[in-house]
């Protein structure tokens, strides 16, 4: 059932200063604490909340995360919720034909240097509208994959609720391109976050840009081991193949034990015209 969720707007904000996004509800943190006000993680990676809320909200939300309802949320500059409007899901179209999704097993590819890997970063794509961090991930892995038969990682940051509630941070994840690169002999893992970086980087380095309290984020192996204990740090990092596009695509892998291993196309499409305007 269509519905909207009409919030008091307060005609003083500048239409200028508020936000539109087209995303699902990924989570409700209800806090440890009664007096905690509740968080919304949207699929985008954002952290909201509502400037008003009761029960009947709390019920909606919850069924809109069980039918993965899509949503048109507008935030005010404080990241509150205005309204939310549902939508349909997004489709995309095909305007020239695409490569085939069908790829090789999986390994990641050994570059030769760090001269190389800057000319991969060097080279990605850029746009300077806002955009999640996963589409952008997505398009610099396709792009080298299809320009240089690059098969790069990808590392997870994750920010606890523990972390987000301190800092009143506004990501719950954010993800980059990682590549293996020949140092001295030895092969190292450096971050191509061509959006928050200059160049390719280590991954404490990495994480340092994000976490205000420089901590060390244990690397996990399984989703669940950031999910299912969300107070024991203040953040967590994952590694996956280049394939992986939400946290989602993790939090399957657990359940099933199936890798991912080709690329989606309507993820592609959707990466593409999301973080580039660019309609495949």
């Amino acid at each position: 059932m269509r519905f909207l969720f009409l919030l008091l707007l307060i005609i003083s904000f500048p239409i200028m200063a508020n936000t539109q996004l087209s995303t699902q509800i990924h989570d409700i943190d209800m806090g440890v604490q009664g007096n905690e006000e509740p968080l919304i993680f949207l699929t985008s990676g954002d952290v909201v909340r509502f400037k008003t809320w009761d029960k009947n909200i709390l019920l909606q939300v919850r069924e809109a995360i069980k039918k993965k309802t899509w949503f048109l949320i507008t935030l005010n500059e404080k990241r509150e919720i205005l309204t939310l409007e549902e939508i349909p899901a997004p489709t995309t179209t095909s305007e020239v034909k695409m490569l085939p999704f069908a790829d090789a097993p999986y390994q990641p590819s050994y570059l030769k240097s760090m001269d190389q890997a800057r000319v991969f970063f060097y080279e990605a794509r850029t746009n300077p509208k806002e955009s999640q961090c996963f589409n952008r991930a997505h398009v610099w892995a396709y792009d080298w994959r299809i320009k240089h038969q690059l098969y790069s990682s990808k590392a997870w940051l994750f920010f606890t609720r523990k972390y987000i509630r301190k800092y009143k941070f506004q990501w719950w994840f954010h993800v980059s391109p990682m590549v293996h690169v020949n140092i001295n002999g030895d092969v190292k893992e450096r971050i191509m976050d061509v959006k928050y970086a200059r160049g390719p980087i280590k991954l404490k380095t990495w994480t340092d840009i994000f976490m205000r309290d420089y901590a060390d984020c244990p690397v996990v192996e399984k989703y669940s081991d950031h999910a299912n204990f969300p107070e024991s740090a203040t953040c967590f990092v994952m590694k996956s193949s280049m394939y992986y596009y939400q946290p989602v695509d993790l939090e399957q892998r657990d359940l099933t034990g199936i890798e991912k291993s080709s690329w989606i196309e309507p993820e592609v499409k959707q990466a593409f015209s999301e973080a580039m305007d660019i309609t495949l």
